[in-house]
């Protein structure tokens, strides 16, 4: 066996070899689905990481004025390179280079056809979603349904050229990224899957079936195991000396409480910094829970590189350093905190720690509640509503991001993930939706689910997809080496309601020496999470002028939920139900009800007197039948809120009240469904709740 030293000698000597001698087997491609060392190994000259998707091409960049059209374009399912024959080209690449991922929200049974090296015959040739089914029986760990988003991260290299066709019927919306290698590099193409490439492919879905497992095997080094107790406003340390590599980083906190709102602001208020070589800032710096790409609070999920189990959080990405590294924990909070840690470190020459790349994290937040669109703008107004990521300057890799989103009503995953290369003006990859480039569609499967995968998950999820919202994905296989500088957007989904959202990110890249982590530390204050009420929005661009408010009239989704004795509840945006307008375009929703629950809801009168007070509901085919009480009095009639569509009611008549100025109740009861309705006993008793009106009579 050789030394370190020498290992690591022959590494440089192969670093320094010319791209044109470089030769790439078909066995190491696979080997990248799963070779964490790589990503911090050091950046090649013109290799570029890049994606061909379905968005709307009325997004372009003018180069001769200078400027973008049609930058929030959204008709995503429609885009393609050009058409050709019986169907669109999905991609169409010169040069040595491997597809890595084929992604698709809705696959039919038009063929996708593969051809390569300007073969005549496709190497691929089935239905789209045969493709995806076949793969997800053969190899689970590399194919996979998240939330109807279809996956398949399966190596299609070539030497000179790939055309991917997708036949007529093929389905709607595609991403596929794709590597392209230097000019002269010598790729092994894929031959088909014969036997030893389906050997390859078993092997490395073996080894992803189980995201959450340490993939390092046993360096060693005994683990460096602490358990440390941090005063308020205090930090404690961990640092190693000479050359190394964190390969698993493992946090747990023993004494935790319960309070899933407590554990969301310990969480926030502990941070994590590692710096290496001696830096005197840090690489590495964000929340806690956040840096383990799950917020707000503790979220149970697992990726191959980041998770939480079992209440102990993990970091599998390797984290070379070469003259010492330091861990620091600090405490904003006002009591202190026990903090367990684990470290799994690797043995490192100085000679080949030098040359490899350094880990860094940053977290930011931003607020889009009562800022005007100048706050989107990013060096052109143009270019609204691309939202920052990451932008970062000099030579690395990035490898992945968490998302954290607060949106109070309303999707807001049809942004599309932007990212700018080397300076390029238009971005080499233009997604078709958040979602999309997390790897699921359609918002969320019901019963709104979380997710894992190796390479993606989603670990909190909120009523309807419509609240409360955490992601993330690792570019594990196609990162994105640059160059010079890397800018990577995330468009916030047009909103024209102005509903408040709040976004905040925690963004992992690799970088050369020189380079360095360009974000700052954030202050308690500007981590602390926040969410904005129901009332609550934007400044609404003049292009959507709001309604006045009416006198006595309150929105539904603005009242104070006193009790529920059964089921969920949270405000739906309605704007696209076609058939009927509600107030504010929202409405308070309860579901899940069983017969005989109640919810009950706080509304405000200003003045003793009596009053008639109306309310206007939504009625669709799951919408059940309702007893309404004021205060505990019944009015005298059932509400049937069953219809064939989903539609409003309408005002109705709730009565005449003498009522005491101050609070006051509206209960709602599960009495009945309709019989047309065909549902269990879970089902068919739906409520939701547009309007209340007051009015005071002579």
């Amino acid at each position: 066996m050789s030394s370190p030293r020498v290992g690591a000698l022959f590494l440089l000597l192969l670093m320094s070899l010319p791209c044109q001698a470089q030769e790439i087997g078909y066995q190491q491609l696979v080997g990248r689905l799963t070779d964490l060392r790589r990503l911090s190994s050091p950046i090649v000259s013109d290799e570029k990481t890049a994606a061909s998707t379905s968005h709307d091409r009325a997004s372009r960049y003018d180069a001769d004025a200078d400027r973008y059209h049609h930058w929030s374009a959204n008709n995503d399912g429609s885009g393609s390179i050009r058409r050709e024959g019986d169907g669109v080209v999905m991609v169409d690449l010169t040069g040595p280079g491997v597809l890595w991922r084929i992604w698709s929200a809705l696959p039919e049974q038009g063929h996708i056809r593969i051809y390569l090296d300007g073969q005549a015959t496709p190497v691929i040739d089935q239905p789209f979603r045969e493709y995806f089914d076949q793969l997800e029986r053969d190899y689970p760990g590399l194919a996979l349904t998240l939330s109807r988003g279809r996956n398949a991260f399966v190596p299609i290299s070539f030497a000179r050229s790939c055309r991917v066709v997708l036949q007529d019927g093929w389905g709607a919306y595609f991403h596929c990224t794709h590597t392209q290698f230097a000019a002269g590099t010598r790729v092994e193409p894929f031959s088909g899957f014969t036997p030893e490439v389906r050997k390859e492919l078993q092997r490395a879905s073996d080894a992803l079936r189980h995201p959450g497992r340490n993939p390092w095997p046993d360096s060693g080094v005994p683990l460096v195991h602490t358990l440390v107790t941090i005063p308020p406003g205090e930090s404690r340390v961990v640092q190693r000396e000479g050359s190394g590599a964190i390969q698993s980083l493992r946090i747990s906190l023993p004494n935790l409480p319960t309070d899933p709102l407590v554990q969301e602001d310990i969480l926030r208020e502990l941070t994590l910094a590692l710096a290496w070589d001696g830096e005197t800032k840090p690489s590495v710096w964000a929340p806690l829970g956040d840096f383990f790409a799950t917020s707000p609070g503790l979220n149970s999920f697992a990726t191959r590189v980041m998770g939480c189990q079992d209440g102990t959080f993990y970091s599998y990405l390797e984290m070379p350093f070469e003259k010492g590294m330091e861990l620091r924990l600090h405490n904003d909070g006002a009591g202190s905190r026990d903090v367990e840690v684990e470290l799994q470190l690797a043995p490192l020459a100085p000679e080949e720690a030098a040359h490899r790349l350094r880990f860094c994290a940053a977290w930011h937040s931003d607020d889009f509640t009562g800022v005007d669109r100048r706050r989107f703008l990013y060096k052109t107004g143009d270019r609204w509503p691309d939202w920052p990521l990451l932008v970062v300057e000099g030579r690395g890799r990035f490898v992945g991001m968490t998302q954290h989103i607060w949106k109070y009503g309303g999707w807001w995953g049809e942004g599309d993930e932007k990212f700018f290369v080397d300076g390029e003006r238009f971005p080499s990859t233009f997604g078709t939706g958040s979602e999309d480039y997390i790897g699921y569609a359609w918002a969320a499967e019901p019963p709104f689910v979380t997710f894992n995968s190796p390479f993606a998950a989603l670990s909190r999820l909120r009523p309807d997809a419509q609240q409360d919202t955490s992601v993330c994905r690792f570019h594990l296989c196609d990162d994105l080496p640059f160059q010079s500088r890397f800018e990577a957007f995330l468009e916030v989904m047009p909103n024209p309601d102005c509903r408040p959202a709040l976004y905040d990110t925690c963004v992992y890249w690799y970088r050369e020496a020189g380079a360095h982590n360009p974000y700052p530390i954030i202050p308690l204050a500007g981590r602390r999470h926040r969410r904005p009420g129901p009332t609550e929005r934007q400044v609404r661009p003049a292009t959507f002028p709001r309604p006045e408010p009416q006198p006595g009239l309150v929105e539904g989704e603005s009242l104070r939920v006193l009790r529920v004795s059964g089921g969920r509840h949270w405000m739906q945006e309605m704007t696209h139900y076609a058939d009927d307008t509600w107030s504010d375009d929202t409405q308070l929703i309860w579901t899940d009800a069983r017969l005989g629950d109640e919810i009950e809801l706080e509304f405000g009168i200003p003045e003793a007197g009596r009053y008639e007070l109306r309310g206007t509901f939504s009625k669709a085919s799951d919408y059940g039948v309702f007893e309404l009480l004021i205060d505990g009095q019944t009015i005298d009639r059932l509400f049937d809120f069953y219809d064939t569509r989903v539609c409003t009611t309408g005002e109705l008549p709730l009565g005449h009240w003498t009522l005491a100025g101050g609070a006051h109740v509206l209960k709602a009861r599960a009495v009945g469904q309709n019989p047309k309705i065909k549902a269990g006993p879970t089902g068919g008793h739906i409520f939701g709740l547009d309007t209340l009106r007051w009015k005071r009579l002579p």
